[in-house]
């Protein structure tokens, strides 16, 4: 692969704007569902908490199989990266048809035992059985453009979702809110339109892997599932999962804590996390990208240029992130004013915006620091230490200063801080004294041990 190709910012931008469209769409269908009734927003935001749990199980293959496909690249293995590729994706479309098979039947209990009201769970659990039906493609297609990108394929992966969300946005709108005397499918019509639009994407990506990647699909390539490849996979993917796990149920004992100081603390937590969202984008692409490259080279048997890019890659993202930052600092407590006048709350976002200051920043390390982890194959290490910093500071230091100390909504956001200074600072140290060098040496170890057999 030529260090053109695994240049860091063009790798980055187009990753940024996919993950963008996915938020903008997530708002779209949002705006949507209050076109109908505000009982339709409380269906689709429920639903969607459903369907964010699902994505990280389908991300356990799409981020095992794009870390691997990078890994097998650098080393020159085009057959070994092809057969992991295909196995990934045959992975993705079991994965998404059990997801299919649970919402299909199991939707009614899903929807009661997370308290949707009675009035709302016959519409609710349409929406969510046609949504089973958009996640089955959702998995594959994810797994299909995370092929794409590990192939620094990102341009085209951008397009391909670019494609998906514009087809989504024209289906949606008729569909869900009817044309001329036609009523619309209601919330059952966004789920369709999803559907039609995942498969118009993998139909767009199936094409790039035939024509860029020269991998020709046939019908036991999306059934069968070898071993070997599956387990490098997993290897990578279960603990990349199990860290998302753990901050997101962490994350929501947090907002219960917040919603016990009152209305105006929640109301402020939700304006201030919404508002910081494009920077996490932000953060959350630089580390895709530095999983790329940093894959690549350890494939390779590069590990100096594999440490050099991870340094670069952090200082250039940390300058970005502290610019953004900034702006966000500026521009979130103006945004938040023309929301609401609420004094109590203005005075919140003003002292919370100041601790952003340090949270970004520190978020851009660990999150960076992460994925250098994760492509050389020291996957683990991460997980364990978020395991226990999500709760020690995210969560217990959060309700001692919050709750216990009486600083509300500011000690939760400083618990949020020191969680992810402290995994960053934690990471960055796994890294300079070189714990990752001996999984890359064994990753590196396995591909040619793969190529000779």
């Amino acid at each position: 692969m030529s260090e053109k190709k695994l240049h860091l910012f063009a790798i980055t931008w187009p990753i940024f704007i996919e993950n963008l469209l996915m938020v903008l769409m997530s708002l779209f269908g949002l705006w949507l569902a209050s076109r109908i009734s505000t009982g339709m927003v409380a269906a689709y935001g429920l639903v969607n908490q459903i369907l964010g749990a699902l994505q990280i199980v389908f991300q356990v293959v799409s981020i095992g199989t794009s870390v691997v496909v990078t890994q097998h690249h650098g080393a020159g293995d085009e057959v070994g990266a092809h057969r992991v590729a295909r196995s990934g994706l045959a992975a993705s479309g079991w994965v998404g048809l059990a997801t299919l098979l649970l919402l299909f039947s199991c939707a009614g209990w899903i929807l009661a035992a997370m308290n949707l009201p009675p009035e709302l769970r016959p519409a609710g659990e349409t929406y969510t059985r046609w949504l089973g039906l958009a996640l089955l493609f959702d998995a594959v297609s994810m797994c299909m453009i995370a092929v794409l990108r590990a192939n620094t394929y990102t341009r085209e992966s951008m397009k391909i979702v670019l494609g998906m969300n514009l087809l989504q946005v024209l289906l949606s709108v008729p569909l869900m809110l009817g044309v001329g005397r036609w009523p619309g499918l209601g919330l059952d019509g966004l789920a369709l339109a999803m559907a039609v639009s995942r498969l118009f994407g993998i139909a767009l990506a199936w094409r790039v892997w035939r024509s860029r990647l020269e991998i020709h699909l046939r019908l036991p390539d999306w059934l069968s599932l070898e071993r070997v490849p599956l387990a490098s996979i997993l290897h990578i993917g279960l603990p990349g999962a199990g860290e998302k796990v753990a901050f997101r149920a962490s994350f929501i004992i947090s907002v219960a804590i917040v919603a016990s100081m009152g209305e105006a603390a929640l109301a402020t937590h939700a304006y201030v996390w919404n508002a910081v969202r494009l920077v996490t984008l932000l953060t959350g692409s630089i580390g895709f990208g530095t999983e790329i490259v940093v894959g690549h080279h350890v494939g390779a048997g590069r590990l100096h240029r594999a440490n050099r890019v991870l340094w670069q890659a952090m200082a250039w993202g940390m300058a970005v992130m502290l610019l953004c930052t900034l702006a966000s600092w500026w521009l979130t407590p103006l945004a938040v004013a023309r929301a609401t006048a609420n004094p109590e709350i203005l005075a919140l976002v003003g002292m919370i915006v100041l601790i952003e200051l340090v949270l970004e920043p520190g978020r851009a390390f660990n999150i960076v620091m992460t994925s250098g982890l994760r492509a050389a194959g020291d996957a683990r290490f991460p997980v364990k230490v978020s395991m226990v910093s999500v709760f020690l500071f995210g969560v217990g230091l959060g309700w001692l200063l919050g709750v216990h100390y009486g600083l509300g909504l500011v000690g939760v956001w400083i618990g949020y801080a020191a969680d992810e200074c402290c995994r960053g600072i934690i990471m960055a140290t796994r890294w300079r004294l070189g714990g990752w060098v001996a999984h890359a040496r064994r990753t590196r170890r396995r591909i040619l041990a793969h190529m000779q057999a």
